[in-house]
């Protein structure tokens, strides 16, 4: 079965010596892989790559910890009006975006850049990718004062099952990762969330799963060590989590299979 990785950063410099390589790899593994736009100049790689590649969508948005260079919301909102008038684009969703607080960001811009992304979203009925670190509260609050209509995932998500129950209640997707095979708060997460709202995803190049390093390079084809924790924390097959997370991901991106 082919794996849906729906969040990576392929755009990123550790992957300039042997991006193509991979890429060719990747057309045995995976039936679907989102790279997901952090800023201007990301926005326009991630582009190319799907345009590219049958089996890759893309995202844009600014990241919270990207708030301060010169960006332009205008100008995200300009490739949205070209690229939605396209019936075959490849762009599935708005992000990342949301709010970080363990680096020293200002709140205030996070919370606006945050808002005025979910604006966008509603305007072009796309799902977002939401950014949560140490602020999921504050997420919420966001979330709930300024409703997205399609929803969107939680990326990477690292809160408290208590927190993830109410993101899933809003109707939100959790994506699970590399953190899912060395933290037990992540475990518990999994385990108490049904398996339909699961998306799986890497965060490439960052946050590999075990056996491997935390520092080392992350990318797609490490997807069936995710898999295979959850698998081992809902004690069901890999193949139905492949199955379901792979279902999950194509619905929440609208995508429809070819």
């Amino acid at each position: 079965m082919l794996y849906f990785d729906t969040h990576a950063h392929y755009d990123w410099e550790k992957f300039d010596v042997d991006r193509s390589e991979l890429f060719d790899k990747f057309k045995k593994s995976l039936c679907g892989l989102v790279n997901i736009g952090i800023n201007l100049e990301s926005a326009k790689k991630v582009k190319e790559y799907a345009d590219e590649y049958k089996y890759m969508y893309y995202s844009i948005g600014i990241h919270p910890m990207e708030v301060e260079k010169e960006n332009s919301l205008d100008l995200i909102e300009k490739i949205f009006e070209n690229e939605l008038k396209n019936k075959n684009s490849k762009l599935v969703a708005i992000g990342e975006t949301g709010l970080d607080y363990h680096f020293n960001y200002p709140v205030e811009l996070q919370k606006k850049y945050f808002i005025e992304q979910i604006r966008l979203a509603n305007k072009y009925e796309l799902p977002i990718i939401i950014h949560s670190r140490e602020s999921q509260k504050d997420v919420e609050k966001v979330l709930r004062e300024n409703v997205v209509k399609k929803a969107g995932i939680m990326h990477c998500y690292s809160g408290t099952p208590e927190m993830s129950k109410k993101f899933v209640e809003m109707g939100y997707y959790l994506g699970v990762g590399g953190p899912v095979t060395r933290y037990k708060d992540v475990q518990e997460m999994v385990k108490i969330t049904p398996i339909d709202k699961i998306v799986i995803e890497t965060d490439s190049p960052v946050l590999p799963p075990e056996p491997f390093e935390k520092h080392s390079r992350n990318n797609s084809l490490y997807l069936k060590y995710i898999v295979k924790k959850i698998a081992e924390i809902k004690g069901v097959s890999e193949e139905y989590v492949i199955k379901n997370t792979t279902q999950n991901a194509y619905k929440v991106y609208g995508i429809k299979k070819s």
